[in-house]
C-alpha cells in the first residue's frame, strides 16, 4: 500500500514575543500556508522497521536521524502498527522560517495515519514533536500562542495574497535568535490580535502596517543580510520575516505587484527568489 500527503510551507504575518513560562518562550503569531509543498510517499512494511529519504532541496539533516524519522517511530510505537518506507521530497527551503521540517513530521504522521487507518487526532503527537507542527497538520489562516503549540483556525478568511519570498545564504538558529532577543532586552508591542481583525474586516492598508517579527532585530544581528534583503523587499511594498529567519516576504494583493517586484530583484537574488501565494 503506498500513500502520498504534500504539506505547505508557513509564513507568520506576525510574530509577537509575549513572554517566557517554564522556560520557553510564550508567542502570539497570525500565519498562513504558502504554495510550497513538501511531498511525503509512503510505503507499508511488513515489519517495523522505518526507512526515511530525503530528495530535492537539502533538509540539512539525514533522513535517519531526522525529528520525520522520529514521528514515524513515534506513530508506531502509539498505535502498535507495522513501519513504512518514507520518501520525502523536499521544495521548502531549510532554515528559513517556513517550516520544512515541522512540515515533514506533519506529513510523515498524517501519512502514517492514513497508512495504517487510524482515525485519532494527531494534535497531541504533533506537539511533542514541534511547537508549531500541529499547526502545519491544518495550515491556513491561523493564531498561534503558547509556544506555537496552541492553535486557532480563523475560520472564513478566503482572501489570497502573493509572495515573494527571498532566502538566505544559510538558516539562523532557533535558539540563537531567542538568546540574542533576551540579550536584546526589547519590549515589543504585540500586533498578533490587530492584525488577525483587519484580516477580517479588510483594512488593506492598515493590515499591512500590522505586518512585524519581534525576532527580526536578532536574526539580523547574526546574519545580517537577512536586513539588507528586506530592505529590498520594501522598495516594493510591505514585506516582513518568517519564523526566526532567514527567508523573508513580500506580500501583495494582486499577482502583477508581485511579478513586478521579481522582475525587478530577478537580476540581484536568482535562485534564491520564490514566487508564491496563500493557499
Amino acid at each position: 500500500m503506498k500513500v502520498k500527503v504534500k504539506i505547505p510551507a508557513k509564513i507568520n504575518l506576525t510574530l509577537d514575543i509575549t513572554g517566557v513560562k517554564d522556560g520557553y518562550h510564550t508567542l502570539s503569531s497570525l500565519v498562513t500556508s504558502a504554495d510550497i509543498f513538501d511531498e511525503v510517499i509512503l510505503h507499508k512494511r511488513e515489519d517495523d522497521a522505518v526507512t526515511l529519504n530525503f530528495t530535492g532541496k537539502p533538509a540539512g539533516v539525514d533522513g535517519q536521524s531526522s525529528l520525520a524519522h522520529r514521528a514515524a517511530r513515534l506513530f508506531m510505537s502509539e498505535f502498535s502498527t507495522a513501519g513504512a518506507d518514507i520518501e520525502i521530497k523536499r521544495n521548502i527551503p531549510a532554515g528559513g522560517g517556513l517550516g520544512g521540517s515541522s512540515a515533514d513530521v506533519a506529513g510523515v504522521l498524517l501519512g502514517m495515519k492514513k497508512l495504517y487507518g487510524v482515525t485519532r487526532d494527531m494534535t497531541a503527537l504533533a506537539n511533542s514533536l514541534g511547537s508549531d507542527t500541529a499547526y502545519m497538520l491544518g495550515g491556513g489562516y491561523a493564531v498561534l500562542s503558547g509556544r506555537g503549540d496552541k492553535v486557532t483556525p480563523l475560520k472564513g478568511i478566503k482572501r489570497k495574497f502573493y509572495l515573494l519570498i527571498i532566502t538566505g545564504s544559510r538558516g539562523v538558529s532557533t535558539g540563537e535568535c531567542y538568546t540574542e532577543f533576551d540579550k536584546s532586552g526589547n519590549i515589543c508591542r504585540p500586533h498578533t490580535e490587530v492584525a488577525a481583525r483587519l484580516l477580517y474586516e479588510w483594512d488593506e492598508k492598515n493590515f499591512f502596517d500590522t505586518l512585524k517579527n519581534d525576532l527580526f532585530d536578532s536574526a539580523a544581528k547574526l546574519l545580517p543580510e537577512i536586513a539588507d534583503n528586506l530592505a529590498a523587499l520594501r522598495n516594493y511594498g510591505a514585506a516582513s520575516m518568517t519564523g526566526s529567519g532567514s527567508a523573508v516576504f513580500g506580500i501583495y494583493t494582486a499577482a502583477r505587484e508581485r511579478d513586478a517586484a521579481y522582475k525587478a530583484l530577478l537580476p540581484r537574488f536568482g535562485a534564491s527568489l520564490i514566487r508564491a501565494k496563500t493557499v
